[in-house]
């Protein structure tokens, strides 16, 4: 089976754990093109506008991605929030660490925890569903297993709701500030790793915590130059 064969069957099985739920929203397993071992896979919560100011091309956009892994790069091409913060923190990045991308390129690869589409009220609607709970432990197990064929050589979890229960436990004193950056061991047969780094969600990079007037985006970048400087971001 070819790399292509296996990723177009990860997207399949995708796709059929999300039907269970029978919602009219488009299911989005990918939102870049796939390729083994690339420099990083950024893993959010879901999709939402991949064109904010332009409805028609954002609804040609998601209609394309459902049916089919991607020729487009969405951290590339588009000018999502999302997208946008992506971007913004790898320039910020590349600013100290020039061994670092100066932006996205075709090494940044991308996919969420659910691959339901939905507005910008955000997951809410989909997380009441019945069934919903088996359908996300299906979709970890497959994004594991995604990440053990593919080798990315460092994961991004964007956001809390990216991290809980996934690779990280879920409580409600492990907040954003008390993830760090860790090397995993991603195949038991090859003994292969990845460094994975929480970040604060990228759609959110003016926000701040209460008491503190550090912005996330800030936050993030200062998170990905530690994790180079302690060799769990590997270049």
């Amino acid at each position: 089976m070819t790399s292509s064969d296996k990723f177009t069957e990860y997207f399949d099985q995708i796709k059929r754990i999300w039907e269970k739920l029978d919602t009219p929203n488009l299911i989005i397993p990918f939102c870049t093109p796939m390729k083994l071992n690339p420099k990083f896979l950024v893993i959010g919560i879901n999709h939402s506008d991949f064109c904010p100011n332009d409805p028609v091309e954002s609804k040609r956009i998601a209609e394309d991605f459902s049916k089919k892994i991607p020729l487009e790069n969405t951290f590339i091409k588009h000018d999502h929030t999302f997208a946008k913060g992506l971007r913004e923190v790898i320039s910020k990045v590349h600013d100290t660490h020039n061994d670092f991308d100066e932006k996205p390129t075709d090494e940044w690869l991308g996919t969420n925890r659910i691959a339901i589409q939905t507005d910008g009220k955000g997951v809410g609607a989909i997380e009441a569903l019945d069934n919903y709970s088996e359908c996300q432990k299906d979709m970890d197990k497959v994004l594991k297993s995604l990440i053990s064929y593919m080798k990315p050589k460092n994961i991004i979890l964007a956001g809390n709701d990216a991290c809980e229960n996934f690779f990280y436990p879920e409580s409600s004193s492990n907040t954003m500030a008390n993830r760090q950056p860790k090397k995993i061991l991603i195949d038991k047969d090859t003994k292969a790793t990845s460094n994975i780094i929480p970040v604060w969600h990228l759609s959110h990079n003016w926000r701040t915590s209460p008491g503190d007037p550090e912005c996330y985006g800030d936050k993030t970048v200062k998170r990905i130059k530690q994790a180079i400087e302690d060799g769990l971001c590997e270049l």
